[in-house]
């Protein structure tokens, strides 16, 4: 029988809990191996008056960003703290502190999380200058935040033991007896999260909880985050793994014989396309460096950053996307899909997969 991971406590505290803050300014002279980025931004005040520190909560991992915001602190000389944590943490955590939150930005890894952000009214809506970088699929429908990069959830397999043929074509196909003891999911990771939500919204209740509990009964292996599912893909512990595209891809940049590769599903929210956003607060004391920040991870340099280190969607028109990224025009994500919207499915989901025994 498979290993499962009982860690139902972290996501009933994933709203409420802390992480400590990382001064960026002490630490990017001791980053190993950083890479130097030609910052191509125009800050939206002098550098003479950016001189307070920026405080960024950041649901995206440091392991990604790091690099990307030292070089805004080397470029602008803002100073910057940062505070890591799950996306949705980290929103329910800025809805507890409301106007009294010492974040200036919010960075999250879904827009869900900065949907629930907004819907507080605690994002000031951002200029057009900064909003006409992006898509309008990337871009709050009332303004309050934008997106800096793009994921698509995607399935990893094991090419060794998996053929595409018996893969369903959307989510659900997937709690089927055929796959008992071959899944891997990371339910406490907040993309997962917003593909529950998704599914809450175009599917409704009743039919999502019936996956999830499917799903339980299977047999799946439980991580905490996406990119232990590549590794035991890759090692043939594992046979699929649900995760956002751009885990395989970093592996298979390094080596690319590695018996794993994403296939990506033809319809639902199992196929959806995702922005990373980033959004500035109301009570924010900053602004000048917070849209400065903002301006910086639409720059070139850092969109290159984006897809050819990171392997995301570059979402600034001219970027030319990394090779091995699929063409997103045939990605077969939901069409129109309201980030609003399904940001008031987010605690549902959370509620639904705690319900289930996740």
């Amino acid at each position: 029988m498979e290993k499962k991971y009982f860690i139902t406590p972290v996501i009933l505290i994933m709203f409420i809990a802390s992480c400590s803050f990382t001064t960026v300014e002490q630490e990017q002279n001791g980053l190993e191996d950083q890479e130097v980025i030609s910052s191509e931004v125009t800050l939206s005040e002098p550098k003479a008056e950016l001189s307070r520190t920026l405080v960024i909560y950041s649901g995206r991992k440091e392991s990604l960003v790091r690099e990307i915001i030292s070089e805004f602190v080397h470029t602008s000389g803002v100073k910057v703290d940062v505070r890591y944590a799950n996306s949705a943490e980290l929103s329910g955590t800025l809805i507890l502190e409301g106007m009294n939150s010492p974040a200036d930005i919010f960075f999250s890894q879904d827009p869900i999380s900065l949907g629930k952000v907004a819907k507080e009214g605690l994002f000031d809506q951002l200029p057009l200058n900064i909003l006409e970088n992006v898509p309008n699929w990337a871009i709050d429908k009332n303004n309050y935040w934008v997106g800096t990069s793009g994921r698509s959830r995607s399935l990893v397999i094991d090419v060794r033991d998996v053929e595409e043929s018996e893969l369903p074509n959307d989510i659900y196909g997937l709690a089927d007896e055929k796959f008992r003891n071959r899944l891997g999911l990371a339910p406490t990771n907040s993309s997962f999260i917003a593909m529950v939500a998704c599914m809450l919204e175009l599917d409704g209740e009743e039919k999502v909880l019936n996956w999830l509990t499917k799903i339980n009964g299977l047999g799946y292996v439980e991580y905490p985050k996406n990119s232990p599912q590549v590794a035991a893909v890759a090692a043939g512990e594992l046979d699929i793994g649900m995760i956002n595209h751009y885990y395989t891809l970093r592996v298979l940049a390094e080596n690319g014989d590695e018996p794993i590769k994403n296939v990506y599903l033809d319809e639902g929210c199992g196929a959806m396309v995702m922005p990373a956003g980033i959004g500035i607060l109301s009570s924010s004391q900053n602004k000048p460096e917070a849209l400065a920040f903002i301006e910086f991870l639409h720059s070139k340099s850092v969109q290159e950053i984006f897809t050819n280190t990171i392997y995301e969607f570059p979402l600034v028109v001219g970027i030319q996307p990394n090779a091995l990224l699929p063409d997103i025009n045939s990605l077969n994500t939901p069409p129109n899909l309201d980030w609003s919207a399904l940001s008031f499915w987010q605690e549902k989901a959370v509620e639904l997969i705690v319900q289930t025994g996740f």
